[in-house]
This record gives C-alpha cells, sequence and structure tokens, in this order.
C-alpha cells in the first residue's frame, strides 16, 4: 500500500479538540498548550486527519520547536509526518530571519536534520527567554543570507558550465555525424560512378549477366 500524500499548514482554531486529544495522548499538557494555538504546525492526511503536531515559538532571530504529538497509523512513517513539517517550517524561520533554531525534541530524525547538541559550557552569554542553562539543547543553525546566495550563484554557475559542455560534446558529435554521413554518401557515389564507368566500357558482360 503506497503511503498516503501528506500536508502541512498552520493550526486553526477548529483543530484544537483534535490537537487536545493528540496531546493527552502523547503525555503533553493539553490545557497549557491550548493557549498557545497560534503556534502549533499540524500534518494531516487526504481526509484532513491530524497526524502529528509540533509548535514553533520565535523570538526575534531565534526560535523554538517544541511539544511534538504524533499519532501517525501503521501506514505513516513517524519521519514522514517529520519531514513534511520540517519543510514548512524552514521556510517560516527563514522568511522571518531567524538564524537559529532550538529544541529538546529527541527524536533521530532532528539530529539527521541538521540540529547538533550544544553543551553548556557553548551556550551564548546572551539565551532567548525560552533556553534554560542546562544540558539536552540541540540547535539547527539556519544557513546566511549571503552565504545562501553564494551557493545559488555556484550552482548555477555548475549548472550552466554542464550545459556548455553537453552544447559542446552535442556539437561535437554531430560534426563527427556529418564527416561520417559526408564519407559514405562519397564513397556510395564513386562506387556507383565506377559501376557506371565499368558497364559502358564492357557492356557485352553485363547483358550476358543479366539474360
Amino acid at each position: 500500500m503506497e503511503p498516503p500524500t501528506l500536508e502541512s499548514r498552520r493550526a486553526t482554531a477548529d483543530d484544537l479538540g483534535a490537537l487536545e486529544f493528540l496531546w493527552s495522548q502523547s503525555g503533553l499538557p493539553a490545557t497549557e498548550l491550548a493557549e498557545f494555538l497560534s503556534e502549533f504546525h499540524v500534518v494531516t492526511d487526504p481526509d484532513g486527519q491530524i497526524l502529528h503536531a509540533i509548535g514553533l515559538l520565535v523570538e526575534g532571530d531565534q526560535a523554538l520547536l517544541h511539544s511534538e504529538a504524533l499519532s501517525a497509523p501503521q501506514f505513516v512513517e513517524p519521519d514522514a509526518c517529520r519531514a513534511a513539517v520540517w519543510k514548512r517550517l524552514r521556510i517560516l524561520t527563514r522568511n522571518q530571519g531567524v538564524s537559529r533554531t532550538w529544541t529538546q525534541e529527541d527524536a533521530e530524525y532532528w539530529r539527521v536534520s541538521g540540529y547538533q547538541s550544544i553543551p553548556v559550557s557553548q551556550l551564548p552569554q546572551e539565551l532567548p527567554s525560552f533556553v534554560q542553562r542546562e544540558a539536552g539543547w540541540w540547535t539547527y543553525q539556519s544557513p546566511d543570507a549571503a552565504q545562501a546566495d553564494v551557493l545559488v550563484q555556484r550552482e548555477f554557475a555548475l549548472w550552466k558550465t554542464q550545459r556548455e559542455q553537453e552544447s559542446q560534446s552535442f556539437q561535437q558529435r554531430v560534426k563527427v555525424f556529418r564527416v561520417v554521413a559526408f564519407g559514405l554518401f562519397a564513397l556510395s557515389l564513386i562506387l556507383l560512378l565506377g559501376f557506371l564507368f565499368f558497364a559502358a566500357k564492357v557492356p557485352e558482360i553485363f547483358r550476358q549477366l543479366f539474360r
């Protein structure tokens, strides 16, 4: 059975009942989280059922990924839900100028998606209000805008070079094909002319052959 198409969107007031049930199932304080509904983003299946929810609190150029709740059925991989929402959140944080996203979520998916452990000794002197000076923090550093532009330019230059090389290679193949085709045509013409010349010189032989 193919996995369903998952969609990610911001939570709305209509989702509150389903979210409170999902939070309670996940052992999270549903009553308290309901007050921060606007921070949450959800992943839904084609029928609109909420499979995953996670909060994103933005404070200046810092953000907090928090309170993940998951209720994916057997035919949906949990990481597929995370991938759907993370794609959305990366765009949101980039558009809002977030340079670093913090989390204490412990799913392996976040580790392989770029979150790195930060020891207490390496925590910055100035921390956003949602970060306590304690162990267990992981951070995702958003690509610098200038660096992102450089990367895009490099990729475009590489793509352009590859296209030019492919174009040159194609033109070279066309030239070789033309030379070969012209050679074959010339050879065929020479053979035809030789045949006609020979036929004109010794017509008796051909009359005997075609009797």
